[in-house]
């Protein structure tokens, strides 16, 4: 979590010179295919957007979503082709996806509760990169020496435990800025790294 895997994903596009499209997770194909309003207008979706006139297309969380509504989404990778409420639309030679996940598709684990195991047929259509944390990054955005490298030390005893917290490269960012505008270290510590869990030094 927090890793810049969005981020990613949008400088891709830009480097291709390609409209970024997203959906976060889906609890329903209609979330990717769209439908038919009840004025009998089409109610698209970013999908079939990059789908139909390409792009890259990133599918956050797709292991939050549920099983049933990614069927539609594996059949449209594999096939080349997908039926839309409105009829069948053939795959843009420049549609790329991305799936982005917090785990590896194996289903919930003691971070990530809410996460649903994939079926074979999702996971074989993606080559998996695992995307870690670049603390030099982290450093260059949150422009807080001293609070990132605090951070950065909790994150490795957090690991070394194996608490079920996440301390993302968010907490660098958006500790560093409330520190900027005089919130006290200690409220800032309580409020982004504890989050109502007590912490050691």
């Amino acid at each position: 979590a927090g890793s810049g895997k969005t981020t990613a994903a949008e400088n891709i596009a830009k480097a291709l010179n390609l409209e970024f499209y997203f959906t976060g997770a889906i609890t329903s194909e209609f979330k990717l295919s769209g439908f038919i309003d009840a004025h009998g207008k089409v109610v698209s979706t970013d999908f079939r957007k990059a789908y139909q006139n390409g792009g890259v297309f990133l599918f956050d969380e797709i292991d939050a979503s549920f099983p049933q509504a990614i069927l539609a989404f594996n059949a449209a990778l594999a096939n080349k082709f997908m039926d839309f409420p409105d009829g069948r639309i053939y795959k843009h030679d420049d549609f790329y996806c991305i799936a982005a996940a917090n785990t590896f598709g194996t289903g919930a684990d003691r971070q990530y509760v809410g996460r649903n195991q994939l079926d074979a047929a999702s996971l074989d259509r993606f080559i998996f990169l695992s995307w870690d944390i670049d603390e030099n990054l982290e450093h260059e955005l949150a422009k807080n020496r001293e609070w990132t490298n605090y951070v950065q030390k909790v994150r490795k005893a957090v690991a070394k435990l194996s608490e079920r917290i996440v301390v993302s490269p968010r907490a660098s960012i958006v500790g560093a800025e409330l520190l900027k505008i005089g919130i006290s270290r200690a409220d800032v510590e309580q409020d982004v790294l504890c989050k109502g869990l007590e912490i050691s030094r």
